[in-house]
Order: C-alpha cells, then sequence, then structure tokens
C-alpha cells in the first residue's frame, strides 16, 4: 500500500472503501503526448540511487520493440531500425530522446531504469493521434509559484454520496502528464510527480494537491476531475512563476520610472560602446608599432652582423698575404712604398738654367 494511499485512509469518507478492500498500485500512462513531426520522449533520471542501465521499448500489445539503451559505461546504442529516426538530447543519463515520427509511430513507449538500490523505475507514455488529443478548456483560477517552494491546489466539490474515481492532471504545450489516479480499487502516482507530493481530503469536501520544490517545468494547467454516482465535476487552475515586477511596492504609475531609467541607460551605453571602439583602436595601433619596430631591429641587426663577417674576412686574407710573400706586387703595402718615396724625391729636384 503506498504513502498515497495512507492519506486516503485518514479520510474514508473519499471512497467508502470496504473494510477488506485496498488500493493497489498498478502501471497506467504517465504522459500522453500529441503526435507530430518530432516527438520529445521524457524519461527524466530522478537520481534515486545508482543507476545501471537505461533502456527505451515500444509495446505493441504483449510484444516489445528495443529502440534504445544507455549505459553509463558503455554509452549508448540505438537499435535498428530506430537508428535513422532516434537520438538521444545532449544529456543522455536523464534519458530522454528525439524521435522523427511518422504516422507509424503512434502507440505506447515505456522507458526503464535499472537501479541500485532501488530497483526498476518504470514510465509510460502514449503517443496518440493528434485529432483524439484533448482540447484545453478555460481556466477556473490563476495561480502563481515560487521555483523551491511548494504548490497547493484545492477544489472544493458538491455533499455526495462516493467518489467512484478521481484524477489529477497538467498540461502543457501538446502533452498532458498523469499526477494521480485513484479509483476504489487502485491508485496511481505519475513518474514525475513520486515523492513529490501531498493529498488530503479535508471533512468539509475539500481535495487538496501540494507538489513540493516545483520548479518552471511545473508551469501549465492543472485540472482535478471527480467522477460521482450523481454526476462529475472538474476545476482547472492555471499556473504560472510569479513575476517578480508583482513583489515591488506600488507606484503611482509604473510605465513612467521604466521610461526614465531606459533613457538615462542609453548614455551609459553609448559611452561604454564608444571606449570599446576607441580601445580596440589604440590596441590594434600600439600592435602595429611594436611590429614594425621590431622588423627593423630585426634588420639591422642582420645587416650590421653582416658586416663585421664580412670585414673579418678581408682582413683574414690581407694578413695570409703578407705572410706568403712580403715583396710582392700584389701587396700593396710593400707597393706603394717605393713609389711614395720616388715621388718625394722628385718634388724636391732644384732646376738652374744657366
Amino acid at each position: 500500500m503506498s504513502w498515497l494511499t495512507y492519506y486516503l485512509g485518514l479520510f474514508p469518507g473519499l471512497f467508502l472503501l470496504q473494510r477488506d478492500v485496498t488500493c493497489k498500485e498498478y502501471q497506467k500512462v504517465d504522459m500522453i503526448i500529441k503526435l507530430q513531426d518530432t516527438v520529445m520522449l521524457k524519461c527524466a533520471y530522478p537520481e534515486m540511487g545508482k543507476m545501471i542501465q537505461l533502456s527505451w521499448e515500444k509495446k505493441d500489445g504483449d510484444a516489445k520493440h528495443k529502440i534504445a539503451v544507455y549505459n553509463p559505461k558503455r554509452g549508448e546504442y540505438i537499435f535498428f531500425p530506430y537508428n535513422q529516426s532516434v537520438t538521444f538530447l545532449s544529456s543522455s543519463i536523464s534519458g530522454d530522446i528525439k524521435l522523427k515520427a511518422t504516422a507509424a509511430d503512434k502507440g505506447l513507449y515505456q522507458c526503464s531504469i535499472n537501479t541500485f538500490p532501488e530497483g526498476v523505475l518504470l514510465k509510460l507514455i502514449a503517443v496518440i493521434d493528434p485529432a483524439k488529443f484533448p482540447r484545453s478548456r478555460a481556466a477556473d483560477s490563476r495561480v502563481q509559484i515560487v521555483p523551491g517552494n511548494i504548490m497547493t491546489l484545492s477544489f472544493g466539490y458538491p455533499n455526495v454520496d462516493s467518489i467512484t474515481q478521481l484524477t489529477w492532471q497538467r498540461m502543457a504545450g501538446e502533452e498532458i502528464s498523469i499526477i494521480v489516479d485513484i479509483t476504489p480499487s487502485q491508485s496511481f502516482i505519475g513518474y514525475d510527480y513520486k515523492r513529490r507530493i501531498r493529498f488530503i481530503q479535508s471533512p468539509d469536501q475539500n481535495i487538496s494537491l501540494t507538489i513540493e520544490n516545483v520548479t518552471t517545468n511545473d508551469v501549465g494547467v492543472y485540472s482535478c476531475h471527480i467522477d460521482t454516482n450523481n454526476g462529475n465535476w472538474t476545476k482547472t487552475f492555471d499556473v504560472d512563476v510569479e513575476d517578480e515586477q508583482s513583489n515591488l511596492p506600488p507606484t503611482r504609475n509604473h510605465a513612467t520610472p521604466k521610461v526614465l531609467t531606459e533613457a538615462q541607460n542609453q548614455p551609459a551605453k553609448a559611452d561604454i560602446k564608444m571606449f570599446l571602439i576607441f580601445g580596440a583602436i589604440a590596441l590594434g595601433s600600439l600592435v602595429l608599432v611594436i611590429s614594425v619596430v621590431t622588423i627593423i631591429c630585426v634588420w639591422r641587426s642582420k645587416k650590421r652582423k653582416a658586416n663585421n663577417t664580412q670585414f673579418q674576412k678581408d682582413t683574414t686574407e690581407r694578413h695570409n698575404q703578407r705572410r706568403a710573400n712580403p715583396n710582392s706586387y700584389t701587396n700593396p703595402d710593400v707597393y706603394d712604398r717605393p713609389n711614395s718615396r720616388g715621388m718625394e724625391y722628385q718634388e724636391e729636384a732644384i732646376y738652374a738654367n744657366l
């Protein structure tokens, strides 16, 4: 017997259960999705224990067709022929897959997760024909939630003798999630809401559903439906994330401060933009100057080194020639000495006419 049945047992007027009847848990569809070109099948591994392996199958009566499997150590594998139409989403450990669907892909899909020590977790998803997908109805009340807090939805129903079925569900876009489905003999809690809900029926014919640790994924249209021997009743709630502006203190005119703030922010944004532009130009100029100076310095260094090498080479050759033949005319120092001395003697000669 589940803990949800324990709550129901506190208020026997809900189903007028006999003493020898107990609510048994049974597998039912956790989610209903409208068939589209691309269908997202969400398994959402809840991190309850260590995951050993995750697998997807399509159920066709008693037969099961393997679609994909994911193992934390060995990675993912998609079976033929689904390897042409199925891909794991970015976070494979969550188990969510994307299916490029056709009309033949209508049916039941089951995600099973083997965990330790929790055991096997099952989630059943029905992909149905768009014509059979239920239409949403106008909400009776609006509820705002704060992520991380709890959300409580209450439904007061007329005083009746007995309730034959009670259902809570959430509609978001093209999918419907079953939260609670209870009959006098069976109870069902949706896969995504296990260990997150509290369900209580008060003596004054008021049913409340509390969901703990709500997130933005809990946004949608919730409905509570009751079937009785005297008729049925439904109440819907439009649940959305609480607007942060609603927590601000009231002002006479909310639009004026907003416009002034935007106008005041425009010059600051322009200044930042100009600062970034001039900064980029200055940085580019500095890099260009450094590059040119570096190239010139390297070129001059190479040229100076080449000149020193040539000078040393010429000096070495000249010394070698002197050592080989000091009286050779090819030695410019030896050859030039006599000539320069003879020229001095000619310049000093004296001529006289008698």
